[in-house]
């Protein structure tokens, strides 16, 4: 006959207590049949990661550990989860005890114990602020780069060169779209766009529908847009995907020639 094995969710068995500390995650265990669903246990390694003792803990929500930039959002993830009794998986920016932010990847779940016919939380919480912060890293690298792929080059107070090189697809021209915009709405004079296009590996539709797009938008804005380096060639064909004629843009082949039609006309 095999002997029956209670597991106590007031965790007073010392084998339990001490297997849960060893983990290297923080744990708690909240009881949702109380009021607010307090805290009933945590382990050494949920003190070690919020600078809170266990005898402070013990009793309260976990909202504690919000702060500022908690994100309001995710909070209510958690909140639903736990009113639905699933199981979530959230990334949750937290605080110690001392005020510094954190990175919290929390999962949670519900565990039901049939011997006491009532049902808890367990939280397992992961410090992750260092991927955290790589992936910020990585994420403003990125940026850097996106900018410095489409620089703006200012000619004088009212003529910028829009240099592109490689591949433009819909995300870049978004970043087109808007920093061209935020940069008019900056300036109140009426100003010249030369986009050019001699770097571009391929003049695909994305490129003619955002030219067309972006040529829409400067006229909104009491700007003009004028494009460069397209050879003949791709010109010709460029007929078939767009006939820009039609749409009054005005098209040189060199920046330098586009410069000097400007200089001309005034």
């Amino acid at each position: 006959m095999e002997k029956e094995i209670h597991y106590s969710t007031n965790i007073r068995d010392a084998f339990f207590r001490q297997v849960i500390d060893y983990v290297g995650a923080g744990v708690v265990i909240t009881d949702p049949s109380l009021p607010d669903n307090p805290i009933i246990y945590t382990n050494k390694a949920f003190e070690k990661v919020t600078g809170y003792k266990t005898n402070e803990i013990i009793g309260q929500n976990c909202r504690f550990l919000q702060g500022e930039k908690t994100s309001r959002e995710d909070v209510a993830r958690v909140r639903k989860a736990i009113k639905e009794e699933q199981s979530i998986i959230v990334e949750l920016l937290n605080y110690r005890k001392d005020g510094k932010p954190f990175w919290n990847e929390l999962s949670m779940y519900p565990i039901f114990v049939p011997s006491e016919d009532k049902m808890y939380f367990v939280g397992v919480q992961q410090d992750i602020s260092h991927r955290k912060s790589e992936e910020m890293r990585s994420e403003d690298y990125k940026q850097e780069a996106s900018l410095l792929s489409t620089p703006f080059v200012p000619i004088s107070e009212k003529i910028c060169i829009l240099p592109l090189v490689g591949n433009i697809n819909a995300e870049r021209w978004e970043e087109i779209y808007q920093r061209i915009s935020a940069h008019v709405y900056e300036h109140d004079d009426e100003e010249i766009f030369i986009m050019d296009l001699q770097g571009i590996q391929n003049m695909n539709d994305d490129v003619h529908s955002g030219i067309l797009r972006l040529h829409k938008l400067l006229q909104v804005m009491g700007a003009r847009l004028i494009v460069t380096g397209i050879e003949p060639r791709t010109a010709k064909a460029s007929v078939k995907l767009a006939d820009f004629r039609k749409k009054q843009i005005s098209f040189y082949a060199t920046v330098q020639h586009a410069l000097e039609a400007i200089r001309a006309s005034h």
